[in-house]
């Protein structure tokens, strides 16, 4: 059973994975709605619901409202479609995210309701049993509380394992539409080695610059492979999430799974390698 706090957070990445299939036709309701009875709530309202998807920029949030006053001034399918082509312009969030916002009010509210004395700071007593026991982790000044930036750190932690169970399957969502897309945990050996994968004989799902990159086909990028292919320490680190210089099929692949294959990382990556690659061809 979740603790109090764990449950919270779990709620939000349970209304992450429902986004993409209610914020459509919840802003669509909206529009409707405020073409009817025209107010700043109902402008408030639709960018409310796309902030649930997309990440957007003051920028973009003005040009979708441009287009929600066009529509009540003139109401047609038309101007519908182009508020929607509006939409679509905006960066979509990863499956399965809890937009940044709700991240930050989260994290803000979580500490206001555990800050029970009110002097801005969590002492021992005032934190739940599981942060209490790992506090020393985020008292990042050694001054035995806790301030908002280093519970918020600790709040990044927890968000994040919670999305790691959900996307191995561990944390059902309950959800009768929606959910992680990529279920596809590793084999477990019956003498409990890790599982060791070679060139040619690679899992699914892999994109293909793992295999350019792993020059020496032992099946995993070192980090000399890495640099020597032109790729920055920070997406190393990134990726290389037990910290021992190697990028292993099961890192990649749990990469993708909590950012999309189609994120701007794996992308930039995807590009990189393969105009390397036609260099390479032409030379």
């Amino acid at each position: 059973m979740l603790a109090d706090e764990d449950r919270e957070i779990f709620r939000q990445i349970r209304e992450a994975y429902k986004a993409p299939h209610e914020v459509p036709e919840d802003v669509l309701k909206e529009l409707r709605r405020y073409v009817q009875q025209p107010t700043a709530n109902r402008e408030a309202e639709i960018l409310k619901e796309l902030r649930r998807l997309y990440l957007l920029s003051e920028e973009r949030e003005l040009a979708i409202l441009r287009e929600v006053r066009r529509m009540r001034e003139q109401p047609s399918a038309e101007q519908e479609r182009r508020f929607l082509q509006e939409v679509d312009r905006a960066e979509k969030l990863p499956e399965g995210t809890v937009p940044p916002s709700v991240q930050a009010s989260q994290a803000e509210r979580l500490f206001r309701k555990l800050d029970v004395n009110g002097d801005g700071r969590l002492s021992p007593e005032e934190m739940p049993e599981s942060l209490r026991n790992d506090r020393f982790r985020w008292d990042q000044d050694r001054d035995g509380f806790l301030s908002p930036p280093e519970y918020a750190a600790y709040y990044q932690s927890r968000l994040r394992s919670l999305s790691d169970q959900v996307v191995a399957g561990t944390l059902d969502l309950g959800l009768k539409r929606g959910g992680p897309t990529f279920r596809q945990p590793m084999p477990v050996e019956d003498d409990s080695r890790p599982k060791v994968f070679r060139a040619g004989k690679l899992p699914p799902g892999l994109p293909a610059w793992f295999a350019v990159l792993d020059t020496d086909k032992d099946g995993q990028i070192a980090l000399y492979e890495w640099r020597a292919g032109g790729k920055g320490l920070d997406d190393f680190k990134e990726l290389d999430r037990n910290d021992d210089g190697f990028l292993t099929p099961e890192e990649v692949l749990r990469y993708l799974a909590l950012n999309g294959s189609n994120g701007s990382f794996s992308s930039a990556v995807e590009r990189a390698t393969t105009e390397r690659e036609v260099r390479k061809k032409k030379q």
